[in-house]
């Protein structure tokens, strides 16, 4: 079973088949609402900017986000003649 904690100062998301976690200091919870489709949660942390966690899996960070937004334009990019 996955799981998530906010546990001193840390947001950790745990992956307990792998035998892995991730963690990241956390500021302070900038966010959180119940959407009709996911919960989402918003961080600021230490070191990677503001956290976005949709159903307790960490989504993106202000610090990595260019990967995302880069993976997101391929489809188009390699589609367009």
């Amino acid at each position: 079973q996955d799981m998530t904690a906010l546990n001193d100062g840390w947001f950790t998301e745990v992956f307990q088949d792998q035998g892995t976690a991730f963690s990241l200091q956390v500021k302070k919870k900038l966010h959180e609402e119940q959407t009709p489709f996911q919960k989402l949660e918003i961080y600021e942390t230490e070191t990677f900017g503001n956290l976005m966690v949709l159903d307790g899996c960490v989504m993106l960070t202000t610090r990595d986000n260019f990967l995302y937004h880069e993976m997101m334009t391929h489809p188009a990019l390699f589609t367009h003649r």
